[in-house]
């Protein structure tokens, strides 16, 4: 920040009004050449001086007091000019500033006000680029889905009805999600996170969820053990991102299940908290393995047990999205080829 500016800052009078720092130095300006002319004659040898010395001296004290005014004026525009700066800078090339935010006075409060706010819109377009990216993520299962009953179909009219109905279902399903998700993200504006009005049953949730993977299910020959609670278990955290949640767990239970393996699902309230686990008998992780469970792993991303394709972030995001909504996910395996669990605790 100018020199200037951060003095005059430290002047205990003007320190926190921006508007008294320009009128103390146009107050100093405009008796500099007072100043100077009481000191000319202080020094004067003369006891008597001419007028055209007065008007020669009050001319040059007067000159230089406006230049030295306009010059500490523009310095004082510092906090401005750096605010002007760091928004153009983000618009243009999305660059988060670096402005100082210990002043006191209306500059320095834009300044903060500006930093936070670029910091919030940045954190909130990063939020919605890692739900939208785990939207298309999530989709690849049911568009899977009904491209296989689209397959059967040409090849068995006999059950026509019956694959018509889960083409139906899958689609229903994944469409109200993507509509309630949608309408959060245009209607909250700075949330990307609502809470519904009206709680709904835990268990008919997983029930319904399931649906979306049966197909996944049996081309793997794989089967599901529901464990859920014998109690109403109701919730009002938003559906439709538990729902983004909860397939990305699914699917990486099919994707890391092998042949003929078993994938079991667990809903219980403990102490007031709702848990669902899902929990398989896949490939598992190593104990160093699971200390980056979470992180960005695009790079590094395992692929399934009949080589289907990760892009490496479902966990990381499902993470962050859990979070948003108050609750925590957490995961656990005994190692490699020992299958995995993973738990939402709302």
């Amino acid at each position: 920040m100018d020199t200037v500016y951060s003095r005059l800052s430290r002047v205990p009078i003007i320190k926190y009004n921006y508007s008294l720092k320009f009128l103390f130095v146009a107050f100093i300006g405009i008796h500099i050449p007072l100043i100077g002319l009481a000191v000319y004659a202080l020094n004067s040898s003369q006891s008597l001086f001419s007028g055209t010395a007065i008007i020669i001296v009050t001319l040059i004290f007067t000159l230089l007091s406006t230049g030295v005014t306009l010059f500490v004026l523009k310095k004082l525009l510092a906090p401005l000019l750096m605010s002007d700066k760091a928004l153009k800078d983000y618009i243009s090339n999305g660059t988060i500033p670096d402005l100082p935010t210990h002043y006191e006075d209306e500059a320095g409060k834009l300044m903060v006000l500006i930093q936070d706010t670029i910091k919030h819109l940045d954190k909130l377009a990063n939020e919605k680029q890692e739900i939208t990216t785990l939207v298309s993520h999530n989709l690849r299962t049911p568009l899977s889905q009904i491209i296989s009953l689209c397959e059967l179909i040409k090849v068995d009219d006999l059950n026509l009805n019956e694959y018509v109905d889960k083409i139906e279902s899958v689609t229903r399903l994944q469409l109200q999600n993507l509509t309630d998700l949608l309408t959060q993200m245009m209607e909250t504006g700075t949330q990307i996170i609502a809470l519904p009005d009206v709680p709904y049953n835990l268990n008919g949730f997983i029930n319904e969820e399931l649906q979306t993977v049966i197909d996944s299910l049996e081309t793997k020959s794989l089967s599901i053990s529901l464990n859920l609670a014998e109690e109403e278990l109701l919730i009002n955290k938003n559906r439709s991102n538990l729902s983004l949640v909860f397939q990305n767990l699914l699917s990486n239970a099919i994707k890391f299940s092998y042949t003929d393996g078993k994938i079991s699902i667990y809903t219980r309230n403990i102490n007031g908290k709702m848990e669902i686990e899902v929990a398989d008998e896949g490939l598992g992780f190593s104990e160093n393995y699971q200390k980056n469970l979470f992180k960005d792993a695009r790079n590094t991303g395992r692929k399934g047990t009949k080589n289907e394709p990760s892009i490496g972030l479902g966990l990381h995001l499902s993470k962050k999205i859990i979070e948003q909504i108050g609750g925590k996910l957490t995961g656990f395996s005994e190692g490699d080829g020992k299958g995995a669990s993973f738990k939402i605790i709302l």
